[in-house]
């Protein structure tokens, strides 16, 4: 190889190396000054610091450390007052910084989704046949019925799996006030797909009709929200948007569900 060439490349190599390393104490230095003051606090793994990071959708709301976000910390909020001692859980769509939380005995906690490789159990949701009438006592699905197609069927199927007085803990995501479900079940290009609901794999974005779609399969339906707690508490935790976010398929009011049955 020409030589000339050999020292390009070796250039461009250096150069790479050298904004990499830039980036790496730019994001060091980013992240030591996020800790100071101790004005936010993540309830899921404890982080403390001057404000949360931005995500793609909202400002300010997602934990440095566990990269966990408002709906997440308002889920674990909504269980405060529940005990997981000695309950059968079944957990879809694992968070990693929550898992710790609800495997309070490792023998009764177990995880599932339908592609993954790190979870206990390889399950549809929708289609459950390999778990027993009645056999759970709580369900965890958070954000993840706008990924199934039939999603009146997964909410039927966690009505059967779940023990008398079980409950499934639920989150959506939700138009700001939209009242009707939109859905489209349809063949639609991933742009399509993205362009309607704005994530490329939903097959809808919810409504506050929500709600009559668990009391169909049965379940009664509690609701809890940031105005479930104090501003004070609302504020130092952030569960709920600093700031709104301005693009038409964001969630801005999270609300979690608790089916019980």
């Amino acid at each position: 190889m020409n030589p000339r060439i050999v020292e390009i490349i070796k250039m461009n190599i250096n150069n790479i190396r050298g904004i990499w390393r830039l980036k790496q104490i730019q994001k060091y230095f980013f992240n030591k000054s996020l800790l100071f003051p101790k004005l936010r606090t993540c309830n899921i793994c404890n982080w403390s610091g001057r404000r949360f990071l931005d995500d793609n959708w909202l400002k300010k709301i997602r934990c440095p450390k566990c990269k966990l976000s408002e709906r997440h910390r308002l889920l674990l909020f909504s269980l405060q007052n529940f005990s997981f001692i000695d309950k059968k859980i079944l957990h879809f769509g694992p968070e990693h910084f929550l898992i710790s939380h609800f495997n309070y005995n490792q023998t009764n906690y177990f995880t599932a989704d339908l592609k993954r490789d790190d979870v206990d159990l390889n399950l549809d949701i929708s289609n459950m046949n390999s778990i027993q009438n009645e056999e759970y006592d709580l369900i965890i699905a958070s954000d993840i019925l706008e990924h199934v197609l039939d999603d009146q069927k997964a909410i039927k199927e966690m009505y059967r799996i779940l023990k008398v007085g079980g409950r499934a803990i639920v989150t959506v995501p939700q138009k700001d006030d939209l009242d009707t479900t939109i859905e489209d079940l349809t063949n639609l290009s991933v742009k399509e797909r993205e362009k309607k609901f704005g994530v490329s794999d939903h097959y809808r974005i919810y409504g506050l009709d929500i709600k009559d779609k668990f009391k169909k399969a049965k379940f009664h339906v509690e609701i809890f929200d940031s105005n479930c707690v104090s501003y004070k508490i609302r504020k130092k935790f952030v569960l709920s948007p600093p700031i709104l976010g301005k693009h038409p398929m964001v969630t801005n009011y999270r609300k979690i569900y608790h089916a019980i049955k």
